[in-house]
């Protein structure tokens, strides 16, 4: 993986980069925290990003009813 790929883009546009929007969806509909987790970490957040991005996104179903 090139490092730094999905530098400047936004939560959306990485996931669908990597292809896995419809993952990350389904991760949150189901609440589950560790896939979402590792889906994150591998469009390059960090683990602090990604679990505070998780965890906020959960916490308020509306705010992810876009990635549905």
């Amino acid at each position: 993986m090139n490092t730094k790929q999905y530098m400047g883009m936004s939560l959306t546009d990485r996931l669908t980069q990597a292809g896995s929007l419809d993952a990350f969806s389904k991760a949150l509909i189901e609440k589950d925290e560790a896939s979402a987790l590792a889906i994150l970490t591998a469009v390059e957040f960090t683990h602090d990003q990604a679990s505070d991005t998780v965890k906020s996104l959960l916490l308020d179903p509306n705010s992810y009813q876009n990635f549905k």
